[in-house]
């Protein structure tokens, strides 16, 4: 039987002197790094893939609403207007301003 035994480094500092930290919100493992002190975790999974933003941002190009874009994509409206907050003007359609929190 062989076993592997894998090296974790930390995604700040790079430094192998990692620990084990508890658990974050979604079950996740955090680990701590001993040497420049950040909790995070090893692997972190992407939630959407840069395709996939440019196509749901084309859709909003597209003059279609944010709960359209909602309901089609499977992606919540915060999300989507985060999306749009770090997008420039220009790329959002044409100076089109995402929703206000609440209304």
């Amino acid at each position: 039987m062989i076993k592997m035994i894998v090296k974790y480094k930390c995604r700040s500092c790079q430094s192998e002197d990692i620990v084990k930290n508890g658990r974050n919100v979604c079950g996740n493992q955090q680990y701590r790094c001993k040497d420049c002190g950040a909790c995070k975790v090893l692997e972190p999974t992407a939630r959407y893939s840069d395709e996939r933003k440019e196509e749901i941002m084309r859709a909003y190009q597209e003059r279609s609403s944010l709960r359209g874009i909602s309901r089609t994509f499977g992606v919540s409206r915060p999300t989507v207007a985060a999306w749009l907050k770090k997008t420039p003007a220009a790329a959002r359609g044409g100076g089109r301003t995402p929703p206000r929190k609440g209304g």
